[in-house]
């Protein structure tokens, strides 16, 4: 079936027997009182309707609340935006090849393919092969996601929608945690996170799930015409830069910062660009007196300890370069290398570093084949033509951009790698690319056919009277 026969589903003659199936079903469920089934069938639906948003805008709604929505009692066990993601992966590929609606994936997947084979392939060198095994379902499911969406080619408003949901995601998150932080329980020292019952978010992992909502919002305010739509994405932008405030964390503020960098270099210190900065700043005035405070301790703590910890990881990895310890292995190695440091500060500890995190599970090789990841994925405006910043697909993608960057620069003091934001960041910046190549290609036809219908007209011979 070709992309016509998608449209052709979405006509209203196709959807009248359809409605009439629906509403049977409905009327027995009704009178057995199927409640679940009730709402599975509702979920069909939307499915059905809008396989996009109702799929792969779910689970970007739904990732900053990642680890509180846990199913099951224990802490360890799986969360739901794990089994949305599933779905998703199972609607894109139903719609995509029943329709027709794959194309060629970026070149980048190439080099993140060979990374998490690299990685997976790790187990057999690994120094505890236990950890490798554990985080192979996690590894596996956020990398077919990667592949199956960013090869999945959108219609319409789908990306548009897409974006909406994200921001509506980071929005009502950053209210919740803003609220709790005011108004509810706190975690780690009064820092603000997201807590529910006896689980909570580490609250510098919640401030990198909202850089993407921020930054498209950001976006989103940049490429509004009407003024309601430009207060709203100013609304939301100042509400999820709270969110990130009130963690206090010190790596997502130089992630704010280069992402500000970004759109001032892009924009070439255009006016309109300084009014979300303003917002920023303003979110800054009410964020809580601690974050100065955690700011000016960063030297004399060495960030949390981090730089005792990378002292103790550099050390690991002159010893681990070539091929590395094993994926997720870091903190086995590290007790190792502790006393390498020039200070202790525990054993078993995270890298909260992605780079040294690579460098000394998987060596040289893992994290050559993660910079070419990373690189090829920052390189895609440039290799899609994309020059311009004004129209809203292009807006886009300089908000999926500065979003890339900031992860990166988040990344660089958290072990962001194998999280759902980190790859979601990825997914969008691909999907941004493609809506504005078809966007520019649509341009460009326009264009011709109008250059067409001139030369026809100059070139058809008068007839006089």
């Amino acid at each position: 079936m070709h992309i016509s026969a998608y449209r052709a589903w979405n006509r209203e003659s196709t959807y009248k027997p359809l409605l009439l199936l629906i509403a049977a079903a409905v009327g027995a469920l009704v009178v057995r009182q199927s409640w679940v089934y009730m709402g599975a069938l509702f979920g069909l639906c939307l499915v059905i309707v809008w396989p996009v948003l109702a799929s792969l805008g779910v689970f970007a709604l739904l990732v900053p609340f990642d680890s509180i929505l846990v199913l099951g009692h224990s802490d360890g066990g799986t969360t739901l935006t794990f089994v949305v993601g599933g779905l998703a992966i199972a609607v894109l590929l139903a719609t995509g090849i029943g329709f027709q609606r794959f194309v060629m994936p970026p070149k980048a997947a190439l080099w993140w393919t060979l990374f998490v084979f690299w990685a997976s392939a790790s187990a057999l060198w690994a120094y505890d092969q236990s950890p490798v095994v554990q985080r192979l379902p996690t590894m596996f499911s956020l990398f077919i996601l990667y592949i199956v969406a960013s090869s999945y080619r959108l219609q319409g408003t789908e990306f548009s929608g897409l974006v909406t949901m994200t921001i509506l995601g980071g929005f009502l998150a950053a209210l919740v945690a803003f609220h709790q932080f005011y108004q509810g329980p706190v975690v780690q020292d009064t820092r603000g996170s997201l807590i529910v019952g006896n689980r909570e978010t580490d609250p510098n992992i919640f401030a990198a799930s909202l850089l993407l909502p921020l930054s498209l919002a950001v976006g989103e305010f940049l490429a509004a015409r009407a003024l309601f739509r430009r207060m709203l994405m100013l609304l939301a932008a100042g509400a999820i830069a709270l969110g990130v405030f009130v963690t206090m964390s010190r790596g997502a503020l130089l992630a704010l910062t280069t992402m500000v960098i970004v759109y001032l270099v892009k924009f070439r210190m255009n006016w309109r660009v300084f009014v979300p900065v303003v917002v920023l700043g303003v979110a800054l005035l009410f964020s809580p007196k601690l974050l100065l405070q955690r700011v000016e301790k960063t030297e004399a703590t060495g960030g949390a300890g981090r730089v005792y910890i990378w002292q103790a990881g550099i050390a690991a990895f002159k010893d681990h370069a070539l091929v590395g310890a094993g994926l997720d292995n870091f903190p086995l190695i590290y007790d190792e290398y502790a006393g390498a440091a020039r200070k202790f500060v525990g054993l078993h500890r995270d890298p909260h570093n992605i780079y040294l995190q690579t460098g000394v599970e998987l060596g040289v090789i893992g994290l050559t084949l993660l910079m070419l990841a990373i690189t090829w994925q920052l390189r895609l405006p440039n290799l899609s033509g994309i020059e311009s910043k004004r129209s809203p697909t292009e807006l886009h993608v300089t908000a999926c951009q500065a979003a890339a960057w900031g992860m990166l620069t988040a990344s660089f003091f958290l072990g962001m790698l194998w999280f759902k934001a980190f790859w979601l960041v990825w997914i969008m910046l691909t999907l941004a690319c493609r809506e504005s190549m078809a966007d520019s290609a649509t341009s460009t036809l326009q264009i011709a056919s109008r250059h067409s219908i001139a030369e026809q007209s100059q070139a058809r011979p008068v007839e006089f009277p």
